[in-house]
């Protein structure tokens, strides 16, 4: 700037010359009367005036460029992006306080160093394909570039280079990205270890939209309900299920299912027990329900529930058991020991109608449908 104003002013001094030089001339040359002499005088002192406020334009002119200057300078080194100038081959030309941090570097000790120094082995190839792309196409981004500071901390930032139109340069911008790649890599581990725990733990877990319809289900909620995975998603209960009833028998209408209620309601419903036949099935399986509402932030309406479930069927079967009648108990085990009904009945000195109607109280009681459900119920028991 301030060789181009010294430029400036020689070249109106220059002039300035020249016209005195025409004015001498012409003095010289001609017998000058007391006007002629008095209107070169004003012209000269016109021509005074327009020089200085010529020099007053530059000198303002000079200021407005070094506050610009000084606002760029101020901008450039406090910026919160990190910036770096650099030659094609990689050398620092130049680096703003904020970068100079970043690598733990004071800012004159990076002068002509090669930024290499500072990329962690695995990324030099790409920071090189950065400044080479820049160079050819003006501009050029990756991310991310792993940095190490001169404290060997690995900085991961997002760089972007732009190359100058007329000197082979570029100048790097780099974004700090560490904390985003820290918090990300957080969650991958966060949710491989849900991952892990949704597809071994015991319960079953099944995740259902706001309309009910089945997202996904783990392992544990195929076994307990006999339905494989792919069957559930994209279904309801509805369809799922050949009937749901409460513990005495009458209908659990879809409406009043632990998850359609969490849904509507936006609350957690917990321990709720229900019984379920699912299709091709003629077996109740009673489960412990909770449902759990799941909310996008600030919103008032869930968009999805999951319920967490447990077989309670045994349990409940067990506490059936202890009602039966001695006699019953005594059916039971002779059955469950593979003995049939005539022998049943010689060994219990009752007649082998008597056998079956036992049979059958005590099946509808144990709500199992076969003498296999019965073997595989006593040998759960230790009764075999």
């Amino acid at each position: 700037m301030k060789g181009g104003h010294s430029n400036s002013t020689d070249e109106l001094r220059r002039r300035a010359e020249e016209r005195l030089q025409e004015v001498k001339q012409q003095v010289t040359s001609v017998t000058a009367t007391a006007t002629e002499w008095q209107r070169l005088v004003h012209e000269l002192e016109v021509h005074q005036i327009e020089l200085e406020l010529q020099n007053d334009e530059l000198e303002q002119a000079r200021s407005e460029l070094e506050e610009y200057l000084r606002t760029y300078t101020y901008l450039y080194d406090f910026a919160p992006v990190s910036y770096f100038t650099l030659e094609p081959d990689g050398r620092i030309l130049q680096a703003n306080l904020t970068g100079a941090k970043m690598l733990e570097v004071e800012r004159s000790r990076l002068i002509n160093q090669p930024f290499d120094r500072f990329i962690s082995t695995d990324f030099r190839v790409a920071f090189a394909s950065l400044l080479a792309n820049a160079l050819e196409n003006h501009t050029s981004e990756v991310s991310p570039i792993g940095l190490r500071s001169a404290s060997r901390e690995k900085i991961f930032v997002h760089a972007k280079a732009i190359a100058h139109e007329h000197a082979r340069k570029c100048l790097v911008a780099l974004v700090d990205i560490t904390a985003q790649r820290r918090a990300q890599e957080l969650l991958r581990e966060s949710e491989q270890r849900y991952r892990i725990v949704f597809e071994t733990m015991l319960q079953g877990i099944v995740y259902q939209d706001a309309d009910g319809r089945i997202v996904s289900a783990n392992p544990a909620a195929e076994d307990i309900l006999g339905l494989a995975r792919e069957k559930m998603q994209g279904n309801t209960w509805a369809t799922l299920l050949r009937c749901t009833i409460h513990e005495d028998g009458t209908d659990f209408p879809g409406e009043t299912l632990p998850s359609a209620v969490a849904l509507r309601m936006g609350e957690v419903v917990k321990d709720v027990v229900v019984g379920v036949i699912p299709c091709g099935s003629d077996q109740i399986i009673w489960l412990n329900v909770t449902a759990v509402p799941l909310f996008i932030p600030g919103a008032k309406r869930p968009f999805q529930v999951y319920i967490i479930f447990e077989d309670i069927t045994n349990r409940k079967r067990i506490a059936l058991y202890n009602t039966l009648t001695p006699r019953e108990k005594r059916v039971f085990h002779l059955l469950a020991k593979g003995r049939g009904r005539q022998t049943i009945g010689e060994t219990l000195r009752i007649s082998p109608k008597t056998v079956d109607k036992h049979k059958e109280n005590l099946m509808d009681k144990l709500d199992l449908t076969d003498v296999n459900g019965i073997t595989q119920f006593a040998e759960l028991m230790g009764l075999k």
